[in-house]
C-alpha cells in the first residue's frame, strides 16, 4: 500500500513537472493569429485553447493560466497579482476596433446624461467610455452603466430600445449596428489609450525560458506572415480580406523592436490607468468590477518586458 502511495505521488509530481504551460488566446483579431500558429504547429509546446476574453482574464487573475493576451488596462487592474506577472510584449493598440454605438435619437453627447449604456464593465470598454465621456465634459457617473457580456451586449442593444448606447469591440460590436444606430466614437479617437499585451507568470518565464522566447519570437513573425494570416482566416471561417480588415482596426507592432519602442508611452498610459482605477464610479454596480478599483503602489518597470526580451533591441 505504501509503495502504491509513493508511486502515485511520484507520478503526480512527474506530471506536474512535465505538464505543458497553459496558453489561452481570445477573439481580438490581433490575438486570434494564434489559431494559424496552432495549425502550423508553432504552439505544440503549450496546452493551448482559444477562449472568450473574460474567461482568459478570469483564469489568469486566479493564477490558473500561464500565458495569455490582455489589455494594459486589465493587466493593471489585476495588480498586484497572486503570483508575479510580467509583460512579454506589446501586440498593438486599438485603432478603431473598439467602438461606442449610440441610438439615432442621441443627437449630441450631452443627451446621454442619465441614459443606460450597455457594456462589459469588467473590461476595457469601461476605460474607453470614460475617455469618451471625459472628452465631452461628462463622467461615468452622468450615465447608467449596465453590465453585460461582450457578446450579448450588442444583441441586447439591438433588441431593447431602453438602452441608448453600447460599447464593445470587433468582431462582436458591429452586431449592434442597424438603421437605428450609429458609431459615435472608436478607439482611433484615443490613440494609445488601449494597449494590448502578451503577458505571463514570472515563474513560467523563469522555468521555460526557451519555450517562452520561441513563442514570443514566432508570434511577431506570424503576425506579418501571409501564410499564418490565411490559416487563421480559414480557422475563423472568414475570408482573408475580412480578417485583414479586422486587423486594420489595430495599430500592430510587427516586431519586438517596435514593441520595445512603445516603452515610454506604455508607462504613461499605465500611470493614467492606475489613477483611474483608484476609486470606483458610483455608476459601476457590478461587484467584481468594483473590486478592481483600489489604491495601488506599483513598480511599473518591474512589470515590463523581462526574461525573454534579452535581444529586444536587435
Amino acid at each position: 500500500m505504501k509503495f502504491y502511495l509513493l508511486l502515485i505521488i511520484f507520478l503526480s509530481n512527474f506530471a506536474a513537472v512535465h505538464s505543458k504551460p497553459k496558453l489561452f488566446s481570445s477573439d481580438w483579431p490581433v490575438w486570434s493569429i494564434t489559431e494559424g500558429m496552432k495549425d502550423s504547429h508553432l504552439l505544440d509546446g503549450f496546452d493551448y485553447k482559444i477562449k472568450k476574453y473574460e474567461t482568459s482574464l478570469k483564469w489568469f487573475r486566479a493564477g490558473n493560466l500561464d500565458v495569455t493576451f490582455m489589455t494594459l488596462y486589465d493587466f493593471i487592474s489585476i495588480q498586484p497579482s497572486k503570483t508575479p506577472t510580467v509583460i512579454l510584449g506589446v501586440t498593438d493598440y486599438s485603432n478603431g476596433g473598439d467602438k461606442i454605438i449610440l441610438r439615432n435619437d442621441i443627437k449630441k453627447i450631452s443627451d446621454l446624461r442619465g441614459k443606460k449604456i450597455l457594456l462589459a464593465s469588467n473590461t476595457i470598454s469601461l476605460w474607453l467610455l470614460h475617455n469618451f465621456l471625459r472628452s465631452h465634459g461628462l463622467t461615468l457617473d452622468d450615465v447608467q452603466i449596465v453590465n453585460e457580456s461582450v457578446t450579448l451586449a450588442p444583441l441586447l442593444f439591438k433588441e431593447d430600445k431602453r438602452y441608448s448606447a453600447v460599447v464593445g469591440w470587433n468582431p462582436s460590436i458591429d452586431g449592434a449596428l442597424d438603421e437605428d444606430a450609429y458609431v459615435a466614437s472608436t478607439s482611433s479617437d484615443f490613440p494609445r489609450a488601449i494597449y494590448d499585451l502578451i503577458v505571463a507568470k514570472k515563474t513560467v518565464v523563469d522555468e521555460h525560458p526557451e519555450l517562452i522566447e520561441a513563442f514570443v519570437k514566432s508570434y511577431y513573425q506570424s503576425i506579418r506572415s501571409d501564410l499564418i494570416i490565411s490559416k487563421t482566416a480559414q480557422t475563423l471561417s472568414v475570408s482573408v480580406a475580412e480578417y485583414k480588415s479586422w486587423l486594420g482596426d489595430a495599430s500592430i507592432f510587427p516586431t519586438r523592436t517596435a514593441s520595445n519602442n512603445e516603452y515610454k508611452s506604455l508607462l504613461d498610459s499605465a500611470r493614467d490607468i492606475q489613477a483611474f482605477l483608484t476609486v470606483a464610479p458610483l455608476s459601476v454596480q457590478d461587484n467584481e468590477t468594483r473590486k478592481r478599483f483600489k489604491p495601488r503602489q506599483l513598480d511599473f518597470k518591474s512589470l515590463m518586458i523581462q526574461g525573454t526580451a534579452t535581444e529586444i533591441n536587435r
